[in-house]
């Protein structure tokens, strides 16, 4: 025989209140008195009645979930901030509704869509159109069409003329701590491998790097700044034609720890001892501790970069009417030293 399903109207009819009075005592939001409470409660039980927390949550418009739009989950950078992001926001009673965008915008704007119907309470972006140094005006168009029922935020990337919440790692400061420590070993001749141009990530460390270099009284080669991508295959590739000049930088810092990985094999396939150069990643992602030297890389704080975002996207509602709004965060990051530069 199929289980009855009990409905607020079954327990309101049996205790002789109305439906309103039994939500009352349900969510405890307007007073009722002891004796009727213990009489709905008791009832309660013993139908052992469970309210349909999906229907409460969307007329509180609070269904505690939060969107995350990123290009690609296997990017270490991605996964390790998705992870911290995930761990505190079950400390906060959020669950995060991941989307893959697969590095296709069009597939951005589908997500962008689905999240927003399903009344998520904010959306978080990473890559894909928030990179882009030329913002596309279509792009954002949508992002502020979403942005009229919740709130956006992005994470170490933004739009011309979207005003939403941002939080970012100091990519110019990571470069900063990259240069000092090369420098202080002695290093004068360094080269920079990965990245793509019009990528704001890439653009920021290239033009710190240039201004660094000059700060430093160190020389540019633009034969040794080589741009490829973000792979394991463009680092490698990027090496190879690094090694085809006949005088080659003593550093090599890499645009992520991926590039470094390759920058690593294509040494091993030449049969170049790897410690001939001085070697720096960036993301000190699980991939710097297991390469052979480990890398030393610049770690963005995850879990401090975790934390503001999701605090600042489930307190947004409250702060917009507030005169004083945080909108955008700057989180500092950390030079994590390993074999790759031991003198």
């Amino acid at each position: 025989m199929e289980k009855k399903t009990y409905t607020i109207y079954d327990i309101a009819e049996a205790t002789n209140v109305s439906p309103a009075t039994v939500s009352r005592v349900l969510n405890g939001n307007y007073p009722v008195s002891k004796k009727t409470k213990e009489k709905v409660m008791a009832k309660i039980q013993e139908y052992n009645f469970q309210p349909n927390s999906i229907a409460r949550s969307l007329s509180k418009k609070e269904t505690k979930m939060i969107g995350l739009i990123l290009p690609d989950i296997t990017n270490p950078f991605f996964s390790s901030f998705c992870m911290e992001l995930e761990k505190y926001a079950q400390k906060k009673g959020y669950t995060i509704f991941l989307c893959n965008s697969m590095n296709n915008s069009e597939m951005e704007s589908v997500y962008l869509k689905v999240l927003s119907e399903r009344q998520v309470e904010g959306i978080i972006m990473m890559g894909g159109r928030i990179n882009k140094s030329l913002t596309d005006t279509e792009e954002a168009a949508e992002v502020l069409e979403v942005m009229k029922k919740i709130p956006v935020l992005m994470v170490n990337g933004e739009m011309a003329g979207v005003d939403c919440y941002q939080v970012r790692s100091d990519e110019r400061l990571g470069m900063k701590m990259i240069m000092e420590h090369l420098v202080e070993r002695g290093h004068k001749n360094i080269g920079l491998l990965g990245g793509k141009q019009g990528i704001t990530s890439t653009d920021i460390k290239v033009e710190g790097f240039k201004q660094l270099l000059l700060e430093n009284g160190l020389v540019y080669y633009p034969e040794w700044h080589i741009y490829s991508g973000f792979s394991v295959e463009s680092g490698q590739k990027a090496m190879d034609k690094l090694l085809e000049n006949k005088e080659l930088p003593s550093a090599i810092i890499c645009m992520n720890d991926m590039v470094a990985s390759g920058a690593l094999v294509a040494c091993n396939h030449q049969q170049i001892d790897p410690k001939k150069f001085a070697l720096v990643g960036y993301d000190d992602s699980f991939v710097a501790d297991i390469l052979t030297p480990s890398l030393t890389s610049i770690n963005h704080d995850y879990e401090k970069l975790g934390t503001v975002a999701l605090d600042l996207i489930i307190n947004a509602k409250n702060e917009q009417e507030a005169l004083d709004v945080t909108k955008k965060v700057t989180i500092d990051p950390f030079l994590t030293k390993r074999n790759s530069t031991a003198r």
